[in-house]
């Protein structure tokens, strides 16, 4: 993920998950499931669009998609809430850091056994939600579950 690829789909409608809002803050939501998240990015708070996680936190809309998922699942049920039936993940690649590099301070990284749990809660999510298109349009991805694909006017 970087400024670059935020700003190529800055003409759609956007679902920042986690820090991501950061580069794309005119997105239409932002989705963070875990507290200490919340907690670690109090001007997150101020983001202009909606606020969705999947967890107990004041003043944050709450979406009931099961204890332990990951951010990016609830990433897809906003944009499904918010009535997509196509979307196109962007920065999704699975394979350990993020694109700002590990958490520091009181943040927890994502262990790779997690990440397998992760990456089998994607699956789920789309086996759920048939009527939602899903592409991974995160070049060398270890998503496997959704077909790879250029978002709209990205290239690439």
């Amino acid at each position: 993920m970087s400024q670059a690829v935020a700003e190529s789909v800055r003409h759609l409608r956007v679902v920042a998950v986690n820090g991501t809002f950061e580069i794309a803050p005119w997105a239409d939501a932002l989705a963070a499931t875990d507290i200490a998240w919340w907690g670690a990015h109090p001007h997150a708070r101020e983001f202009a669009g909606r606020k969705f996680t999947s967890n107990v936190v004041k003043g944050i809309e709450r979406l009931n998609i099961g204890p332990g998922t990951c951010s990016g699942v609830l990433g897809l049920e906003v944009a499904k809430t918010l009535g997509a039936t196509r979307v196109f993940l962007l920065g999704c690649d699975m394979h350990g850091s993020h694109y700002f590099g590990p958490y520091t301070g009181r943040l927890r990284n994502t262990t790779d056994a997690r990440r397998k749990v992760h990456m089998a809660q994607f699956a789920k999510w789309g086996k759920e939600n048939p009527s939602v298109q899903v592409f991974n349009a995160t070049q060398g991805s270890a998503l496997q579950c959704f077909p790879f694909a250029d978002p709209p006017a990205c290239g690439g």
